[in-house]
């Protein structure tokens, strides 16, 4: 596992009213929170273009059927009604492929589209909250947004409203409940799904209650192909396999169902393919599943569904390929029409369900389940029209058939077997992520939906082993979501990881660590008294389980030890931070970084009881250790250094304090970049040593040029920003207050 915040680190935390807050993110034994920001965001000028681009290469050649819609849809695009459209109907009705035909059109009209998937909530609010950022959206705003400070909705909102002539679609949004803010329904009009005239917002569904949606949505039924229609579908993917009355008659048999007309043609067109005609196809179908078919027209999605895949799959295992039925199972664990990134198919995994051929079959098994159109891979067209790297592949399946198929395979032993072997394969492609590095953050994002889906899913049947792999995953991405910033989902995340993850019980070494990852969130977001609890909690478990002396119980009292700090009682948190030093320095060692962050701790502790010099000293022997241990760039380091310089001015010399002050933002601005929380820290603090100095007009000119980064990277409610604009009407308006940092 990570390392944890709770060992020390509180990140940037918007809720501080302490001038020092933002230099919490540097107070050593654990890492510090990063937040990253769009290099759009902020100046207004990124208009959205290439980004949440449509799975274009999802469209078929021709989309039958559906012209009246598509096209009342596209004269929507050129003027909005002011009302959002929402696609309903049953699954695998073509509601998508609609879509995504009304987003080609926008697109070949220079427009901009945007295309989100619906499944869950968490990938929903990050890829709109993305959106706004490069539609202008301050970093600060979003910032308060993923952590729940602010309305998120309103966030986006304000930014698609200041645009126009764009297509917003959020893809199967079967759920309502995600859609949903701050508790207010959809049907509400002022969540995600809100009407507009500066845009088109389309949905697609498989909730088609009016009730649900309210006035401000215009509800489009999409039902089943007509016998005609259908047989031109199956006639355009396998133009060979028959004439119109056979393709005609396969489709009727097939209730006019999309999907299943895809599947169907898929097969006929596949190597794989035993029956090499619609008549043929259609006496499979008749032969296989009298039982299920009932009378013509008497169908249900699943069930078409079913046959069809059956079809299929039987079919491949007389190839020889009857991996490709178990390698589906444990795909269809996954969530449905969200991509699965093909480096994170471990073969080794996965050759767990290839029978004799083991993970030597993987491949020709997920071959196959292509060729036959029960899983998709992305293609590099819309990658390429999008201005994208093309080099990693995906697969993806449509939800009704992850649905149908997690519903075959059942709670028996090979339900249970595909489920373990998703959570494996989830746990492998994960595991080597390292939380505190931006760069593994994308990768984490591609997979959380798909951990949300088996916490909810395949919790109920695995095996303890693979529950104690699920409960792990859950508390490194939650910690990973601290650590990007994401507060609210990281709480989300851990909730439901303790939710799914209960049977192992309170006293099990993943349910303990799932509990402090809530604690770390509970933290970030500002709750320090709920945190506090928790940790308390947290700690009596770790002795218990762990011991008083294991490094984890060590970093739960340390983070014990801020909260005492953050609801502002210095003197018991000193004493706290002292217990945790000594424990420390005898368990770790005295040049452990985790040392050294309980030492900087107790120096900051001292500084707050105004003794100046005291902790002057105190930092300067830290700094010693870490710059031999850490190295002189480290952010710990800098911090500390950053700390002597304050500690200097404070004691009255002020020049000093400035000379390094000058000193550190040098470094902060090589290692951590201009924009970073910490440097504009630093910049204030040369501001205010230049006001001090005498030279009111260029501090006045420095605390401006702050002021302007911190609005833009922070957003104008930061407590950070607000010290800045109070420091700033001291100097223009002389009866207001400063507030030092």
């Amino acid at each position: 596992m990570a390392a944890s915040p709770d060992a020390g680190a509180t990140g940037d935390l918007p809720v501080r009213q302490d001038a020092h807050a933002r230099r919490d993110a540097y107070t050593s034994g654990g890492p510090m929170t990063i937040n990253v920001h769009s290099p759009e965001s902020g100046d207004g000028r990124g208009d959205g273009r290439g980004v949440l681009w449509p799975p274009l290469g999802r469209l078929p050649e021709q989309v039958r059927g559906r012209d009246m819609l598509v096209g009342r849809l596209t004269d929507l695009v050129e003027t909005p009604d002011g009302r959002a459209h929402v696609l309903a109907g049953l699954g695998g009705m073509g509601k998508s492929t609609v879509a995504l035909r009304v987003a080609e059109v926008a697109l070949a009209q220079g427009r901009r589209v945007w295309w989100v998937p619906g499944l869950d909530g968490s990938s929903l609010a990050s890829a709109l909250l993305g959106l706004a950022q490069v539609l202008g959206a301050g970093a600060g705003a979003v910032e308060a947004a993923r952590a729940g400070r602010t309305d998120p909705s309103d966030v986006v909102w304000g930014r698609l409203e200041a645009h126009r002539g764009w297509v917003l679609v959020i893809d199967n949004a079967d759920d309502l409940e995600l859609l949903e803010v701050a508790g207010r329904p959809v049907g509400d009009g002022n969540g995600w799904v809100r009407g507009s005239r500066a845009g088109l917002v389309v949905v697609t569904s498989r909730d088609g209650d009016m009730r649900h949606w309210g006035r401000s949505v215009e509800l489009h039924p999409v039902g089943w192909l007509s016998d005609e229609d259908g047989g031109r579908v199956l006639l355009d993917l396998a133009p060979r396999a028959g004439d119109r009355a056979e393709a005609e008659a396969l489709s009727a048999r097939l209730g006019g169902l999309a999907l299943a007309l895809h599947h169907a043609g898929s097969q006929l067109s596949s190597p794989f393919s035993a029956e090499q005609s619609f008549a043929r196809y259609r006496a499979a179908l008749e032969a296989g599943f009298a039982a299920l078919l009932g009378p013509p027209g008497a169908v249900d999605d699943r069930e078409v569904v079913t046959r069809t895949w059956e079809v299929s799959l039987e079919q491949l295992a007389g190839a020889g390929v009857p991996q490709a039925r178990e390698l589906l199972g444990v795909l269809a664990w996954f969530a449905g029409a969200v991509p699965i990134p093909v480096e994170g198919l471990d073969r080794e995994v996965l050759g767990r369900v290839c029978r004799y051929a083991g993970p030597a079959g993987v491949g020709v098994g997920l071959e196959a389940l292509v060729s036959v159109g029960l899983i998709e891979t992305s293609t590099s067209a819309g990658d390429a029209a999008s201005g994208q790297e093309s080099g990693r592949g995906r697969v993806m399946m449509h939800p009704l058939v992850a649905e149908t198929i997690r519903h075959q395979f059942g709670a028996g032993d090979a339900g249970r077997l595909t489920a373990s072997v998703a959570v494996d394969l989830l746990a492998a492609a994960t595991g080597e992520l390292d939380a505190q590095d931006p760069g593994d953050w994308p990768a984490w994002s591609a997979w959380l939906p798909h951990l949300e889906e088996l916490l909810s899913t395949a919790s109920t049947l695995v095996e303890e082993a693979s529950l104690v792999t699920l409960a792990n995953a859950a508390a490194d991405a939650a910690l990973t979501l601290v650590w990007a910033g994401s507060y609210a989902a990281a709480l989300a995340v851990a909730e439901a990881g303790l939710h799914s993850t209960r049977r192992l019980g309170a006293e099990h070494r993943a349910t303990i660590e799932l509990r402090n990852r809530e604690a770390d969130a509970h933290n970030f977001l500002g709750h320090a008294a709920e945190a506090e609890r928790l940790y308390r909690e947290v700690l009596q478990a770790r002795e218990r389980v762990l011991g008083t002396d294991h490094p984890d119980t060590l970093g739960t009292r340390h983070a014990i030890a801020r909260m005492v700090a953050k609801q502002g009682d210095a003197a018991e948190a000193e004493r706290l931070y002292r217990d945790v030093l000594q424990a420390r320095e005898r368990v770790l060692g005295t040049d452990h970084p985790d040392t050294l962050g309980t030492r900087h701790e107790i120096a900051r502790m001292v500084a707050k009881q105004g003794d100046a010099a005291e902790a002057e000293r105190l930092y300067r022997d830290v700094l010693h250790v870490e710059e031999r241990v850490l190295g002189t760039d480290y952010p710990q380091t800098l911090a500390t250094r950053y700390e002597i310089a304050r500690m200097v001015a404070e004691q009255g010399d002020v020049a000093e304090g400035e000379r390094l002050f000058r000193d550190v933002l040098h470094v902060e601005e090589r290692v951590l970049g201009t924009d970073h929380p910490s440097t504009l820290a630093t910049r204030h603090e040369i501001a205010r040593m230049v006001t001090e100095q005498g030279d009111v007009a260029e501090g006045e000119r420095l605390y401006r040029d702050v002021l302007q980064a911190r609005e833009r990277v922070l957003g104008t409610d930061h407590p950070s920003t607000r010290i800045t604009a109070r420091s700033l009407r001291a100097l223009t308006e002389p009866t207001d207050e400063a507030a030092d940092e």
